[in-house]
């Protein structure tokens, strides 16, 4: 299965895209969102990682092709994890900038599965990514973060984490202000 088939989107406006894992079926399904800054771009939350997901954001168009040399728009890509629950950072193996806040870094580093809180069933993936794939087979893979944040500090253009559902600590240690369940800090 392509990563065109594994995901969806919707633009919210604003350069703000809400991304979907459309085959993973489970109150654990995290909100992956893309924001499209003025200097570089942001993920946040990058699901189970069963398919690339820089592989969909390029294909589907919502960011530019990285080798295409007539970019003039082209900015660095930066996939945030708000916490390390495998259903928000499965996917972060997948990304060259990857940034986690400190109290999440070094298990994100060791890819611990206990503290990912890896529980993942057969059927909650609705269609296998590929032939044979089993979800006794999924682990979050190690990362180490290129960028560990530490309370209230962020990306430059924004430091922005959107409400999915639940929140722990360390999720709410990087937020500044909610409004709708949107939370953005903007210079």
């Amino acid at each position: 299965m392509s990563a065109l088939e594994w995901y969806a989107h919707k633009s919210l406006g604003d350069g703000i895209f809400w991304i979907q894992e459309r085959f993973y079926e489970s109150g654990n399904r995290a909100n992956i969102w893309l924001v499209r800054g003025s200097e570089q771009d942001v993920v946040i939350d990058t699901g189970l990682g069963l398919r690339s997901l820089p592989e969909y954001l390029y294909s589907s168009g919502l960011l530019q092709d990285r080798g295409a040399k007539e970019d003039a728009a082209h900015r660095p890509l930066l996939a945030v994890a708000t916490h390390v629950h495998f259903d928000h950072s499965g996917g972060l193996y997948q990304f060259d900038r990857v940034a986690v806040h400190h109290a999440e870094a070094e298990a994100l580093a060791r890819g611990d599965n206990f503290e990912t809180v890896t529980w993942l069933s057969d059927s909650e993936v609705v269609r296998a990514p590929s032939p044979g794939w089993r979800a006794r087979q999924f682990r979050v893979q190690a990362v180490q973060p290129s960028l560990i944040l530490q309370d209230g500090n962020g990306p430059p253009r924004a430091r922005a984490l959107v409400k999915g559902g639940y929140w722990e600590e360390t999720e709410c240690r990087m937020l500044q202000t909610c409004v709708n369940h949107f939370c953005f800090t903007l210079p």
